[in-house]
């Protein structure tokens, strides 16, 4: 497609980008153009129907021109090009991928990035209850992301072979559910976890604060309370166990509110990764009912703390 000037010069050609070979479909085309400046009668005899070794064909019709208010400015416009067809070319097959030795590597990526993919859909789905409201759109991904470094930290398994399980599962800590709002950024209190494997428990420890003080909160927020939720998981069988809670809610006001913990309990001496999330959810009070508030910007869930055996 030509750019031209305010007074009809010509500027620059935009090109397609369907191939190398775009460029030299298009040079006598410009050749064409060159000219029609001077010859504009001619135009019809200067670019014919031609194959070429790129497998294409066709015929453009420069019947149609346009003309300024000052002037003929000999610029061709393409109503009609037919008979296209494009050279493709086809990747190696799936068969090819799977048992060719030459895409060995190529074997052991998939593999690895399989396993990391899983991983990132059973730590989503544990804390699902926690993240209704506070995830985005690229958390599966962001998720992937992590658990794939998780997974390269394996410092045991042979290339390919490598897991989440025998790899550095502390990535975890600090991941944000909603990257658009992060757990610092919404509640500015220290809660310490404690997790006793013995006896399955964990305990979040809620200290006293003033709300207002310590916690940024939605537009229209009345109330809200921080949740939390811990859970088992075994990335090689995929079996979880969880559990959750919450404080009461919580007046956003200047009042300072005492000392509190949020108790959860999970199996006792269990073998496998204990991962603990904490969050905030934002309400309205309006008539004694309670309305939660579904900011995208202010709700807030992270994993703050990961307990490997």
């Amino acid at each position: 497609m030509p750019l031209l000037t305010d007074n009809g010069g010509l500027v620059a050609w935009l090109l397609p980008t369907h191939g190398l070979h775009s460029l030299e479909k298009l040079l006598p085309l410009q050749r064409a153009f060159r000219q029609c400046v001077e010859h504009v009668q001619a135009m019809d005899t200067l670019y014919e129907e031609r194959p070429d070794h790129y497998g294409y064909s066709g015929k453009l019709d420069f019947s149609t021109f346009y003309k300024d208010l000052l002037s003929w400015t000999g610029q061709p416009f393409l109503s009609q090009l037919n008979q296209i067809t494009m050279a493709t070319s086809k990747g190696p097959s799936a068969d090819k991928i799977m048992n060719d030795p030459a895409y060995e590597r190529t074997r052991e990526n998939m593999s690895e990035f399989g396993r990391a993919g899983k991983a990132a859909s059973l730590v989503r789905d544990l804390f699902r209850d926690l993240t209704s409201f506070a995830k985005d759109a690229e958390i599966q991904s962001r998720l992937l992301t992590v658990l794939k470094r998780t997974l390269s930290a394996d410092t045991v398994s042979k290339r390919g072979e490598r897991t989440v399980t025998l790899g550095d599962q502390r990535q975890l800590k600090g991941f944000n559910f909603n990257a658009r709002a992060s757990l610092k950024s919404s509640l500015f209190v220290k809660c310490p976890v404690a997790i006793d494997r013995v006896t399955g428990q964990v305990t979040i420890t809620i200290p006293s604060f003033v709300p207002k003080t310590m916690v940024s909160v939605a537009t229209g927020t009345t109330h809200f309370r921080i949740v939390a939720g811990a859970g088992t998981v075994n990335f090689e069988t995929e079996e979880t166990t969880y559990d959750r809670g919450s404080t009461d809610e919580i007046a956003w006001d200047n009042l300072r509110i005492a000392a509190s913990t949020i108790v959860l309990n999970l199996p006792p001496n269990s073998p496998d990764t204990i991962l603990v999330a904490l969050g905030i959810e934002y309400n309205q009070q309006l008539n004694g009912d309670s309305y939660p508030l579904k900011s995208v910007q202010r709700n807030a869930t992270a994993i703050v703390a990961v307990n490997k055996p």
